[in-house]
Order: C-alpha cells, then sequence, then structure tokens
C-alpha cells in the first residue's frame, strides 16, 4: 500500500494543483475600471479562420462605442457589413446589397456566427456580479501587463456553438488588446484592437445611417 501510495502522489499532487481557485482579481479591477470608459474607439484586425478554407480571411474594421448602449462596428474597407446599436435595438446593414435588418437585443443570444460575434453586448458587464451570471470563467492568466481570459456565456444558446471566448487586455490601461470567439466545429474568429481612443470627442451621427434605397426588414424571432 505505500509502494502504491508513492506511485500515486504525482498523480494526486497535479490534481490538487489543478483544483486551486483561479486568481479573479485582474477580472475584478478590469470591469471596475469600465465605469471610467465613456466612449471608445479603436481600430480592429478580424481574422477568421473556418474549416472550409485553407487560410484565414484577415479584414481591417472600426468600432465606436457610447455609453450607455450606442456602437457602430464596421468590417472591411470599404465597410462590407455595418452593425449599429442604438438603445434596444441593432441594425444589421449590407451596403453592398442594400439591405439593412432590424434586430432586438433580446434576441442577439439566438443568433449565430458573425452575427452573433459582431452584435455581443458591449461592454460586457457593468460589474463582477453581472460578469459571473453571464459567463463561466474557464481560465484566467497574466504575463506582464497582459490578462489573458477564457469564459463561456452561460446562456444555453451561444453554449450551443461556442466552445469559449477569449478575452485579451491591459492590466494597466483596462483597454481590450484582443477578442476571439473558438465554435465547436473548430472555426475562429479574432479581433485584435490597435489604436485604442477612450473618452475622446465623437460626432453622435456615427449612430445614424440613411437607409434610403435599402431593403429594411425586421428579423424572425
Amino acid at each position: 500500500m505505500r509502494l502504491l501510495f508513492l506511485l500515486l502522489l504525482p498523480i494526486l499532487a497535479g490534481t490538487a494543483a489543478a483544483a486551486e481557485p483561479l486568481d479573479l482579481t485582474p477580472i475584478k479591477k478590469w470591469i471596475a475600471r469600465q465605469d471610467d470608459f465613456h466612449n471608445v474607439q479603436a481600430d480592429f484586425t478580424q481574422t477568421r479562420a473556418l474549416r472550409a478554407l485553407r487560410s484565414p480571411v484577415v479584414t481591417p474594421g472600426h468600432l465606436t462605442f457610447a455609453t450607455p448602449n450606442s456602437l457602430r462596428w464596421e468590417l472591411g474597407d470599404p465597410a462590407k457589413t455595418i452593425v449599429i446599436r442604438k438603445g434596444d435595438t441593432y441594425l444589421l446593414i449590407q451596403p453592398a446589397k442594400k439591405k439593412a435588418e432590424h434586430i432586438s437585443a433580446g434576441n442577439i443570444g439566438q443568433e449565430g456566427g458573425a452575427k452573433g460575434f459582431a452584435m455581443m453586448e458591449f461592454p460586457l458587464a457593468t460589474d463582477f456580479a453581472e460578469f459571473q451570471k453571464k459567463f463561466e470563467i474557464l481560465a484566467v492568466t497574466t504575463e506582464g501587463d497582459r490578462c489573458h481570459l477564457e469564459v463561456l456565456p452561460r446562456d444555453a444558446q451561444a453554449r450551443k456553438f461556442l466552445s469559449a471566448l477569449k478575452i485579451d487586455f491591459d492590466t494597466k490601461t483596462g483597454h481590450m488588446i484582443a477578442f476571439e470567439m473558438a465554435t465547436r466545429d473548430g472555426s475562429s474568429m479574432r479581433n485584435e484592437f490597435t489604436n485604442v481612443r477612450v473618452n475622446q470627442k465623437i460626432d453622435r451621427r456615427a449612430f445614424e445611417f440613411d437607409l434610403t434605397g435599402y431593403e429594411v426588414t425586421d428579423a424572425k424571432n
């Protein structure tokens, strides 16, 4: 029995180490800092890796956000997809097709693929308690001023196609560095942010769009 115990000791030690609680301090500080961000503007590069494609698709984009719930997300140069949020309604715009679609914020969790990612709630949570209600925390690692966080939405519909949401942020500034969505089919979509500007003047017309000549529909529930 003593020999068996000695043989099992490394395994038991490894199990104990794996069971150590995660250090959630960086997340709590990061979320607390979001109250200081009244608006955010940033450029980003989106990399989509799909199982059907040999090489990832890389596309530039731009993000504009203003509290409490105004958002403009442009993908492509010129923009191929534009998402605008005002209040509880999202507008998904496809300029090349002259089409636009109204989507209720309450139905965002039912949207998969690019739409579901582009229109994800921003910011992620108003406080840490809300963050824990919305997300299951899988991993937290910190290296220098960079923290890497992996979570899964607690929403059952989102968990059907997501394997993880991966977030990198700067622990000093609170700026998001990267955001990645990994799906259960092996695909991924990663956005890396640059030129982040916080609390600078924003033209409120950024959250408007002239839909003259567009076919406008409402998303089906």
